[in-house]
Order: structure tokens, then sequence, then C-alpha cells
């Protein structure tokens, strides 16, 4: 079979392998769509995250946000069938062909009719937006802002508005995703690499003053980090962003990856007296993608406007080039 096998950082390469050899109770899919995710980037970038591959000879495949069709079941599998179209958690998916091991058969969800292969490839990314908005737990007349207009961030904004009646200020550098935020429910965009996020807050929601640090409160009552913090990147990162322009009391929550440390204020924490939460859809997974689906079923979001590009495996590696330049990409998917 072909497959994009990774040898490092920038080395992608499509390559004739084995396919994937089937034990008692694993699954075979045919793939019909992979997203790169941006865990996906930093390994490309970097090398980071390993163990989001496959390993395959000398390299890995990478690739886990996928969708396509049941081809072989070894022994017994419950409630799933050869033809079934399927996605749920698998490594490897930047392939012709993906196996499915038998402790992950369970995770497995039909893809419903009126969904397609390459939405349905958008469950795994939406699982985690659905899981950061659920421990928001935003209420109404709240104002949320969401620092990162990518897939996820994206996401979150959908969730949030099928869940309250609220203010939610999408923050990025892209135009084009900007726009995109604002079709999709946006009450207010903004372009940091125009305006002072922290200021126009300020502007829009009030300010407190607060003792033992000179920085001033706005009334924003949750902060979301999307963003996240590239090796290259240089500026305030999202985190300090976030603690400085949440309120007293507020919260600020992380759900993007950071490829190095960033220092933050004690202070403000303290003085601010706010709660921090990490964002990681694991124990939670299997009802995050159940919800994420009937989402998309019943049309309640629109997941189509984000799948911006599409590259046959064969290109892999332009794919890759592509999701790299955030300004135009959000979801490229591979379709093997």
């Amino acid at each position: 079979m072909k497959a994009a096998v990774f040898y490092g950082p920038g080395n992608i390469r499509v390559e004739e392998v084995s396919k994937p050899s089937l034990e008692d109770g694993d699954i075979l899919i045919k793939v019909r769509a992979c997203g790169i995710c941006g865990s996906d980037l930093h390994a490309y970038k970097l090398g980071l995250f390993p163990e989001l591959g496959a390993p395959i000879n000398s390299g890995m495949i990478l690739g886990h946000e996928f969708s396509g069709d049941v081809i072989e079941i070894v022994g017994k599998a419950e409630s799933l069938r050869v033809g079934d179209r399927v996605t749920g958690l698998g490594t490897g998916a930047e392939a012709e062909y993906l196996k499915i091991p038998s402790f992950l058969a369970s995770v497995l969800f039909h893809i419903p009719p009126e969904i397609s292969y390459e939405e349905a490839a958008t469950a795994e990314p939406l699982a985690t937006s659905v899981h950061t908005a659920d421990i928001t737990s935003p209420a109404d007349g709240e104002t949320i802002v969401i620092l990162g207009a990518g897939i996820i961030g994206l996401g979150v904004l959908q969730v949030l508005k099928t869940m309250s009646s609220l203010k939610v200020v999408m923050v990025d550098l892209s135009d084009k995703r900007l726009a995109t935020a604002q079709k999709l429910g946006a009450d207010v965009i903004i372009n940091a690499a125009r305006e002072e996020p922290y200021k126009k807050m300020l502007e829009m929601t009030g300010s407190t003053k607060l003792v033992f640090v000179d920085d001033l409160a706005s009334g924003v009552d949750t902060v979301i980090d999307c963003a996240g913090y590239g090796m290259e990147q240089k500026g305030l990162p999202p985190l300090q962003q976030a603690l400085l322009m949440v309120k007293s009391r507020g919260k600020v929550l992380l759900v993007a990856n950071y490829e190095k440390p960033v220092p933050i204020n004690g202070n403000l924490v303290m003085n601010k007296a706010l709660t921090i939460i990490g964002s990681f859809a694991d124990t939670t997974i299997v009802d995050d993608f159940a919800r994420g689906l009937e989402l998309i079923k019943s049309r309640k979001i629109d997941r189509k406007p984000l799948i911006t590009h599409r590259f046959p495996l064969d290109k892999a590696k332009e794919a890759y080039e592509t999701q790299l330049r955030a300004g135009e990409a959000i979801k490229v998917m591979i379709t093997p």
C-alpha cells in the first residue's frame, strides 16, 4: 500500500509499504479522508510528539483524524460489519489502509449517512472542542475570548454557540480564519497583528484596578487558549495575554500545545483568584466523539467551511507545507 512515511522534521515521503497485518479483534479500514492535526505539524516541524505516529521501518506514519470504510474484521467486533463507514481513534491514517487494534475497536463510530467522509474526519478535533466547551461551563450573558481560530478554536466557537446565549470574541493573526469565525457566529473578531487584544477587551468590557500588580482586569469571564506558542514565535505568549485580560475570579483554559515553556506572572493568578484549567479529551472521549457527530448530523454546526484544502496522498508533503501556512489554511485533508 502507499503511505506518507515521516522520517524527521520536514522529511515526509510517499512510499510503498506493507499492508498492516491483523490479529484477533483487529479491524482494517480503507482510509477515505485524513486531516492534518496541529500535533502532526509539531512533529513535522520539530519532531515532537512521536507517540502520535505508527512506527514503520525507520520512520512512522502520522495521521489520526480519519474516516473510512471497514474492509476486514478478524474475529468478532460488536456492532461493526464489513462495509461500515467509520471514524474514531487510531494512528497511522496517512496511508491507503489503517489498522485499528482490538483495544481501540470500541472507539470506532458509525458515520451517519448525512455526513460526508471529510466532515467525519473532523470529528476527532471536534471532540476536543466539545470537551473544552463543556468545562468552560458557559452561562448566558458571559463574554468569552478564544485565542486562535484554527480547527479547535473554531470548533469551540461552534459548540459554545449551541450551548448558551453569550458573546464570543475570536482572536487570530489571519484575516481568512477570522472571516470564517465571523461566518460561524463570532460576535467580535480581532486581528492581533493590528489590534492589541488586551486593550480592546478593556475598552469593550471596562476595567478594574488590582492590588499588588499594575495591570487592570477586564470584564472577560473566560479566556480559552487554542493558539499555543511556537518555537519561532516572539511577543507576548497567548497564556500571558489570557492572564492579563481575564476578569478577577475568571477562568483560563489551556487547549493548545506549547513548543516551548513560557513564564507567567504568579501575582496575577493569585490576585485575581484565577482558575486555570487544562483541557485534554481523554476519559470523556467516547461521549465527546458521539456528541460531536450528532452536532454535525443535526446540522447545528457546519464543518464544511473549515476544510480549506485537499490533497491526494501522493502530495502529502505539499499538504503539510500548506497546513503550515496558517494565514491561508484551516484544515487540510489528505484523501488516499
